[in-house]
Formats: C-alpha cells, structure tokens, sequence
C-alpha cells in the first residue's frame, strides 16, 4: 500500500501542470493537433517492479495528478524481430480489451531508450 500523503499533488506538481497547459495549448494553436506525449507529462514516484525486459515505476500524471503505473521496456532487449512482436502484441491486446477486472492500457510513447507504456495504477500488491 501506497502513503498517500507521501504521493499527493504537491505544489510543484501544480506549477508544472499549468505550464503543461500553456504549451499544450500554445502548441495546439500552432500545429492543430495535440502534442506528443513525453516523459515530462509524469512525476515518477518510487520504483514498484523489476522484470526481464524492464521495469515499473509508479508516477503521477501532471495534468490530471492520477496514479499510474509506467512500464519502462529497455529498447536493447528489443533488437530481435520476435521480442519486437511480444511487446507489440501486449500493446494491441490491452489497447483492445476494456473490463474491470484487466488493467488498462492509457497510452504509449518512446524516450530515446526505452518503450513506455502508462497504464492504470492498481495498488496492492503484487499478482504473484
């Protein structure tokens, strides 16, 4: 279990989300589409697991201050056509599936060194 305290919307949280919202905004005047995602976006909090591939940090989104999970896929682990495939197919069947009982799959975006894939925070413990 989480503190929430400890992992609240603190101040500097809402002065990074309303200069969110100015480039947002500056950039969707300029351009006509909403800008790309980037790790700017999240406030990571504290590291809550470790895999093969990668690992996953519990974070905070700026502009709507949730807790979600963001699951960090080193791209050196995907340099082989079939582990491209497993995590691609990981993206199509959670952008696809919607139930209460699956964790959902928000959005997905690349940093120079890695895949990343927010998706919904369900504290607790761990599935194993």
């Amino acid at each position: 279990m989480i503190d929430e305290d400890r992992f609240s919307v603190n101040d500097s949280i809402l002065k990074e989300r309303e200069r969110l919202i100015k480039y947002n905004k500056s950039y969707y005047r300029k351009y006509r589409q909403i800008p790309p995602t980037s790790q700017d976006f999240y406030e990571f909090v504290e590291l809550i697991g470790k895999g093969a591939f990668g690992q996953v940090t519990l974070a905070i989104h700026k502009l709507t201050g949730r807790h979600v999970a963001i699951k960090a896929i080193n791209k050196s682990y995907m340099q082989d056509v079939y582990s491209k495939q497993k995590v691609m197919q990981e993206v199509y069947i959670l952008k696809k599936i919607r139930h209460s009982n699956i964790i959902r799959l928000f959005e997905v975006f690349q940093s120079p060194k890695h895949f990343l894939l927010v998706m919904e925070y369900a504290d607790g413990g761990d599935l194993l």
